[in-house]
């Protein structure tokens, strides 16, 4: 195997705010299936400072922007991402510092948390803080940018249920602030999901509003739910669920009913653990789990007449396919 080297790097700044620019970066280190070839520039970012820096130098070199969150529910090109892509991650405890709390009494709170965050932390935090709601999220892949994008849920809950608004910097670099009802969400899907990449705007952070919940219930629910979680879904890389549950039914059940555990192309594996999960065994290629989710869609469509709704989200450079 040929030696991976160090990506080129360097830095633009502005004031107080220096960001590194990495040049043909690897995409894989910042998607959960790891797969994907190289952008053309990369750039991680999380304030709404940083978010404004980098869109104004992307703006300025003419780059269509990419956007990833945590980087779960992507599926990314193996020829890469024309263009730039900007990672709405900060480091450490970070992301999370940025939480606000805007209201709180006896019966609720108002709270914005950065898209920055990890889903997964918010659902504890919100646990043991008596915020009910959100106990479902732990354990959850992915940063609360992308749960608000992909209205992400389990267990019958969802984000856009606590959702009351999201802020949101434009390409010109513009605070925008959009409600719940310009999302329009519905299962797994909404308007700011559907937008085509290169997509206009960056997610800064969300405003929810939570009920008061006995704390020691939520966390007890909390707990639950991960220990579920590390019981029912594969570890390993992977990007969660691929394909949308149909009306009234799941797709891991029709998966596996169709006898399409642990069907493989190449390194592309069907979970044996949970049948909607395709797991990256060792240097599978994204054209490999492509063709994986083909083949399961057709036995599916063959065996039961369902035809499954990839859940993940194509993106880079797929003209040769």
């Amino acid at each position: 195997m040929t030696a991976r080297t160090k990506p080129d790097t360097f830095d633009i700044a502005d004031g107080n705010i220096t960001l590194t620019i990495q040049r043909d970066a690897r995409t894989d280190l910042y998607n959960t299936f790891r797969v994907g070839g190289p952008a053309d520039f990369l750039v991680r970012a999380g304030t709404r400072e940083e978010l404004q820096r980098a869109l104004s130098w992307a703006r300025a070199e003419g780059l269509p922007l990419t956007v990833f969150g945590g980087g779960s529910n992507l599926l990314v090109s193996d020829r890469g991402v024309r263009g730039f892509v900007l990672v709405v991650r900060r480091p450490g405890k970070a992301a999370e510092a940025g939480l606000e709390i805007l209201e709180e009494d006896e019966e609720q709170a108002l709270v914005r948390v950065p898209a920055a965050a990890p889903t997964s932390w918010l659902g504890h935090t919100a646990a043991r803080r008596g915020w009910a709601g959100m106990a479902w999220a732990v354990g959850l892949p992915g940063n609360v940018g992308g749960a608000i994008a992909n209205n992400a849920g389990a267990h019958d809950g969802e984000t856009q249920e606590r959702l009351v608004s999201f802020r949101a910097i434009n390409v010109g670099g513009e605070l925008v602030e959009l409600g719940h009802d310009w999302l329009a969400p519905r299962y797994r899907w909404t308007a700011l999901k559907a937008q085509r990449q290169p997509k206009d705007l960056v997610v800064l952070d969300g405003l929810f509003r939570f009920r008061r919940g006995p704390t020691q219930r939520l966390v007890a629910a909390a707990e639950e739910y991960a220990a579920y979680r590390d019981r029912t879904q594969p570890t390993g890389a992977c990007a969660g669920s691929i394909f949308k549950n149909p009306p009234n039914d799941y797709a891991g059940r029709l998966v596996e009913a169709a006898g399409l555990k642990g069907r493989r192309v190449g390194a592309a594996m069907v979970s044996p653990v949970h049948a909607n999960f395709i797991v990256n065994t060792g240097g599978a290629t994204a054209a490999e789990i492509v063709e994986l989710m083909q083949v399961v869609r057709a036995e599916v469509r063959q065996a039961f007449g369902v035809d499954l709704e990839p859940e993940i989200e194509r993106v880079g450079d797929w003209s040769a396919t």
